[in-house]
């Protein structure tokens, strides 16, 4: 299981790795829209975390 955990207590789970990206962006551009110039996919993917389902 995919999961990212923001600071702010937005948390996303999921088996597949590019909803929890598409989730994780749209969060941060509707929270966080002074960060979204900077948080790419790729920025994304790296706070990843693999958690047991």
């Amino acid at each position: 299981m995919n999961q990212v955990n923001c600071e702010c207590g937005f948390s996303v789970r999921d088996e597949d790795e590019d909803r929890v990206v598409e989730a994780v962006l749209a969060h941060v551009a509707s929270t966080h829209p002074d960060l979204a110039p900077n948080v790419t996919p790729a920025v994304v993917r790296g706070w990843i975390e693999l958690v047991p389902s």
